[in-house]
């Protein structure tokens, strides 16, 4: 088999440049074709996804019979392969894009696995300009709240081009994650800068409010208070602040007081 993917290689090799592109897609077709195919043991087939690796972006047209092997095997099933395909996902850049959701459903499998699906999620994530919002999105429900913060740090980039995210960056100002909140926060006011703050994002800053770190507690009531009139239904969470440790943040909760509240 290994010959058999030289063989391919070699092919492509002696394509005439004109034919570039379509001898690229063709042969990652083919290698996919080897990756998917059962009857064959895992070694030729990792092997395959191995050589579309190298291929990166030439491998695009591989992305959806990829998408396909990933799905169809189940927890450490072929281990080796699935981190072969995975890697491969990753190398291959923006046009694995789709593949975001199946990263996702495959995370928890083991160690190795996930830490191959971590590397590869940040690898298309910040990969050319492709704004696949959808599979963005999805990456808001990951179980690894790294892959979350990712994914909503490159949602605020998109700023306008993102506005279909909004309901699930809503959803999503409710995560455990202090660090998920505040970049969901961040991306809401990157994509409605002149959008007037939900009940949500008051009550993920309010949240903040309470954090043990001081530098936090601080940037919220900072926030708040350049919110301004439409933070008002917050005063009372602010108001304990003002005999805080922290002599900054008794001060900027007074001025974000003052702010905030009708005279």
């Amino acid at each position: 088999m290994r010959a058999f993917v030289l063989a391919l290689l070699a092919a492509v090799a002696t394509t005439p440049p004109a034919r570039a592109d379509e001898a690229d897609d063709l042969l990652a077709r083919q290698l996919a074709a080897v990756v998917r195919d059962t009857r064959l043991t895992e070694r030729p087939r990792t092997e395959a996804a191995r050589v579309l690796a190298r291929m990166g972006p030439k491998a695009s047209a591989a992305v959806p019979q990829l998408l396909q092997q990933l799905d169809r095997l189940r927890g450490t099933e072929f281990a080796t392969l699935q981190e072969a395909v995975i890697d491969a996902l990753g190398l291959i850049g923006p046009a694995a894009r789709p593949a975001l959701p199946a990263l996702a459903r495959a995370t928890d499998r083991n160690i190795d696995l996930d830490i191959a699906i971590k590397k590869t999620t940040a690898a298309i994530l910040s990969a050319g300009d492709d704004r696949d919002v959808a599979g963005l999105v999805e990456q808001l429900s990951s179980a690894d709240a790294s892959l979350r913060l990712r994914a909503a740090k490159a949602l605020g980039g998109y700023r306008a081009g993102a506005a279909s995210a909004l309901p699930d960056l809503t959803i999503a100002l409710a995560d455990l994650d202090g660090d998920v909140r505040r970049a969901v926060i961040a991306a809401l006011r990157q994509i409605q800068p002149d959008a007037k703050p939900s009940k949500e994002l008051l009550q993920a800053l309010v949240l903040d409010l309470r954090d043990p770190d001081d530098a936090i507690r601080l940037q919220a009531v900072r926030a708040l208070g350049k919110l301004g009139p439409t933070a008002g239904s917050v005063a009372p969470a602010l108001e304990p602040l003002l005999a805080d440790p922290e002599k900054d943040i008794r001060k900027a909760t007074a001025d974000a007081l003052g702010r905030i509240s009708p005279p």
